[in-house]
């Protein structure tokens, strides 16, 4: 797999890794979490992220798309029919009013390569290096080995952010070449994981004792969210982690809204809208009582 659709290369990144770190997202993923914050990362392609609010309804993109996917609703307004939409970008090139922009871009190996060696004099002052994101990278397995491989020939630190829900012979080819794999453990109770997913858990339970197996260093993140996994959830999964004894860090990512707006940019609906965030005092009991089976706890993620 020659090409890939990668949504962002984020520079000098604290929160992914130890040290800087620069992280590409993939678009794709196998699970929808009702609270994702990064919904435009479901599509496999490049979207066009249209913002209703600053369009002016000038009609100039009408009379651009070749597709005949932008049309004047009945109140006037500007519609787009994502069914026709090829986001060739033909639309935000004249865009008086920048209400439109392509999320992704299919970059080759040697391209994203390049791109994330350029803070390679970052990652070797900082113990920093780069981390693949998404999305769900582990979709790409064949691409993700040999990326990591080459920035590995050059002594550079590497992680992987995975949800575990992916093949194991996917986890198998791209694992010898990832330092540190970033795990998540969303919920536990198998039905209620489907719930809020819309898969099971049992590839991600089976692939994480896979890693832990074969010795791989892995940081489990518990992304909190208030009313879904907090309280007996929260419970169970420490009952989980505790019987695998290789881990010891765990990482709580408190819910919040920054990204909640992509929903309506990428047109895509968002349950979640209403849902707050999660408060201080159920991340502290969270931590609390992570801390009290034993476990080291970081609130957020590395900050370097």
């Amino acid at each position: 797999m020659s090409k890939i659709c990668i949504s962002n290369i984020q520079k000098f990144c604290v929160y992914d890794g130890p040290g800087i770190r620069t992280v590409v997202f993939f678009m794709g993923c196998p699970l929808r979490c009702k609270w994702c914050q990064n919904p435009e990362n479901f599509y496999h392609d490049p979207v066009v992220m249209f913002d209703e609010l600053k369009c002016t309804g000038c009609g100039i993109c009408i009379e651009r798309c070749r597709n005949h996917a932008i049309s004047r609703g009945t109140s006037g307004g500007i519609l787009l029919d994502r069914r026709l939409c090829t986001s060739c970008g033909e639309c935000v090139l004249h865009c008086r009013q920048q209400a439109r922009e392509v999320c992704g871009k299919i970059m080759s190996l040697e391209e994203v390569y390049e791109e994330v060696m350029k803070d390679e004099v970052f990652f070797r002052n900082t113990g920093g290096g780069i981390t693949l994101s998404g999305g769900e990278c582990t979709l790409f397995p064949e691409y993700v080995s040999v990326l990591l491989s080459k920035v590995k020939m050059r002594g550079i630190h590497t992680a992987v952010e995975t949800c575990g829900f992916c093949e194991l012979e996917a986890l198998e080819e791209i694992e010898p070449y990832v330092d540190l794999f970033l795990y998540d453990i969303k919920l536990i109770t198998p039905d209620l994981h489907k719930k809020w997913t819309g898969q099971d858990n049992d590839k991600i339970r089976a692939n994480l004792e896979h890693l832990l197996g074969n010795g791989r260093e892995v940081v489990i993140r518990i992304p909190l969210v208030a009313g879904v996994n907090d309280g007996d959830e929260f419970r169970e999964i420490l009952d989980y982690l505790k019987g695998l004894r290789e881990i010891r860090n765990i990482h709580i990512l408190p819910f919040h809204q920054l990204g909640s707006s992509k929903y309506r940019l990428s047109g895509q609906d968002y349950e979640m809208e209403e849902w707050g965030e999660c408060p201080v005092k159920i991340v502290d009991q969270c931590a609390l009582m992570a801390e009290n089976e034993g476990f080291k706890v970081n609130v957020g993620g590395w900050n370097l």
